[in-house]
């Protein structure tokens, strides 16, 4: 079989062993959050408050997928959600005290994980990010389906 193929699994499974091996990280630094939704945390942060749609555009993610991550921060007491006094149809979410503390340890995690990041990168002689933003890029200037057309 052509691994190349297959490079959403290996991106996925490069996702799946990261998650793994921060989970250790998160519990000696006593982070609740799930790993996946830090950036949920961090925009929310930043916004102060935000509907649904508004955290989707400044991650870049799918409103659904944001959706599917919303209860369980609610859940761990890390968000709270209201309505909108001027708009009652929609529903904002903020940080609880408790989502602050927690968002202040991912900001204090996120300065060492750059270390780590780097020792990677040094590791297999490739930056990284820079490798994973470049393929992003290109993906977007022309996509799979256009790329697999023009090998027609």
């Amino acid at each position: 079989m052509n691994q190349k193929a297959l490079l959403g699994k290996r991106a996925e499974d490069l996702s799946n062993l990261i998650e793994q091996q921060t989970q250790p990280i998160f519990d000696s630094l006593g982070i609740i959050v799930p790993i996946k939704s830090c950036s949920t945390l961090l925009t929310l942060l930043e916004l102060k408050q935000a509907s649904l749609v508004d955290i989707a555009k400044q991650l870049g993610q799918s409103h659904q997928l944001v959706k599917q991550k919303l209860p369980k921060l609610i859940k761990l007491g890390l968000i709270q959600q209201h309505s909108d006094k001027e708009d009652k149809r929609r529903t904002l979410y903020s940080l609880t005290s408790k989502g602050k503390q927690q968002t202040k340890k991912i900001k204090e995690y996120l300065k060492q994980s750059a270390d780590l990041v780097d020792s990677i990168s040094e590791e297999i002689g490739v930056d990284i990010f820079e490798a994973i933003d470049k393929a992003a890029g290109a993906l977007q200037g022309e996509s799979l389906l256009e790329r697999f057309k023009r090998k027609q």
